[in-house]
């Protein structure tokens, strides 16, 4: 059959529409989400509870005095998860001064022949304002029960008082007094969401300094693009328990970068040039408005052929898989198990 001169051409019209296009957004309708197929019947529950939820909304303090009222306000409740973890695995914990840092030592019941003599250092998470003092235990008890492993967890300054960089000048800090007694290629570095943020700005600024990096990094759904680029605050907004950006996110953004700007490797760090970096593990989720960020910086990884894994649970918001803190839940021990894979094979 002969096909027409104008069958040619279409594709070249649209061609050059799409050349010259301005591009707009996608408005939608309401919609009802069911609970996915496929969770974990308690990972079903967790979702269903929060079906019809209003999202997170918090006014933005206007001053330090409100901001440290606010900081103190959500640190209590990250306390009360701490300390009830404490008493269901049996992990103890010493706080003390590491490298002029403050710091919580976390030790699990049970240490695991492949962590018997290292330690690993964890940076909590919390939109770099909050999750500080005994509140950022909680990330690291998990990985400690869960792997049998010694974790250093960071307490760094934070802001009001103190931003950028003091949190990345601390943790360096810490990871340099830590190699001077175990290889740095057999140490790992781990956080989420803001911990995941300066796991990997603290990796790029001792690569900077010409200190040697770590084994192997865990980042959780980290935030990665402090400039409110990324797709899913838009297209998963108001279906994480998060929220939004708009608000209290940006407030703290905002806050931790101090005036500095929000393209700065350091700050965020999917902006930074990275020709070696050590193997990277993402965790994310479906759900989780920090999926894209997640995502982008996996990819960033790959174009410079760093030996990275990318993990998406399905129906999961930002940091779900750590939800065995507070309930038994067989995707936490999925992630626990990748992890424990991805460790044994680049730093055990």
């Amino acid at each position: 059959m002969k096909k027409s001169k104008l069958g040619h051409l279409i594709p070249c019209v649209l061609l050059s529409l799409s050349s010259m296009a301005v591009y707009a957004g996608i408005t939608l309708d309401t919609r009802t989400i069911p609970v996915p197929a496929g969770v974990s019947e308690q990972m079903a529950n967790i979702i269903e509870q929060r079906e019809g939820g209003s999202p997170l909304s918090v006014p933005v303090p206007q001053n330090t005095e409100q901001w440290l009222t606010l900081q103190k306000q959500f640190d209590a409740s990250g306390i009360d998860i701490a300390q009830q973890a404490l008493k269901n695995w049996e992990v103890t914990y010493e706080a003390k001064e590491f490298a002029g840092v403050n710091t919580f030592f976390v030790t699990p019941k049970q240490v695991a022949p492949e962590y018997k003599d290292k330690w690993l250092v964890h940076i909590h998470g919390g939109a770099f304002v909050f999750g500080g003092g005994e509140s950022a235990l909680r990330e690291a008890m998990w990985v400690s029960n869960g792997l049998g492993a010694n974790v250093i967890s960071i307490d760094y300054r934070q802001p009001p008082l103190h931003p950028f960089p003091a949190a990345i000048d601390d943790a360096v800090a810490v990871w340099q007094e830590l190699i001077k007694t175990q290889p740095a290629e057999q140490t790992a570095m781990f956080g989420t969401s803001a911990g995941g943020n300066l796991t990997l700005a603290t990796t790029l600024a001792l690569q900077k300094a010409g200190i040697a990096t770590p084994g192997a990094l865990y980042v959780g759904t980290p935030a990665v693009d402090l400039k409110h680029t990324s797709d899913t605050w838009y297209t998963l907004k108001g279906l994480d328990p998060l929220g939004q950006r708009e608000g209290i996110i940006d407030g703290t953004f905002s806050l931790y970068a101090g005036g500095e700007a929000l393209d700065h490797p350091l700050v965020s760090p999917i902006y930074a040039e990275i020709d070696t970096f050590p193997p990277t593990l993402f965790f994310s989720g479906t759900r989780d408005l920090l999926l894209s960020d997640t995502v982008r910086m996996h990819r960033h990884l790959r174009a410079a052929d760093v030996t990275t894994e990318l993990h998406i649970y399905d129906g999961q918001s930002h940091g779900d898989y750590i939800t065995s803190l507070v309930t038994d839940l067989p995707e936490s021990e999925d992630a626990l198990k990748e992890l424990a894979h991805f460790f044994n094979k680049h730093i055990n």
